[in-house]
């Protein structure tokens, strides 16, 4: 885990928007949106690596100094234990979003 290249630019897109994508050597990934000294966490990925090897906690301490807050959104449900685990450690602030959690939503008015 031991490097670490910043990809930014048109590479990578989550939804419809530009986001900052760190990739490590072994095929691990964290994608997310930067603003400023803070990190919108959306996908972190150990590729075809096998779990539970401490993967994505070494992932996660490498981007970390980087950062005063590092919110994780859009994250499964399955995922929670993992994500509980790295905010008791420090590895990120808080844990926002669940995916299939409503947020915003816009009624669309039939005449």
């Amino acid at each position: 885990m031991s490097r670490l290249r910043e990809v930014e630019g048109s590479l990578y897109f989550y939804g419809d928007r530009i986001a900052t994508a760190f990739e490590f050597e072994n095929g691990v990934k964290i994608i997310g949106f930067k603003n400023g000294f803070s990190f919108d966490l959306r996908v972190l990925s150990i590729g075809k690596n096998p779990k539970r090897k401490g993967l994505g906690k070494r992932a996660l301490g490498t981007i970390r100094p980087l950062f005063r807050e590092i919110t994780v959104n859009e994250i499964n449900e399955d995922a929670l234990p993992f994500w509980e685990k790295m905010k008791d450690r420090g590895l990120i602030n808080r844990i926002g979003t669940k995916k299939g959690e409503l947020v915003c939503w816009r009624v669309k008015k039939t005449p």
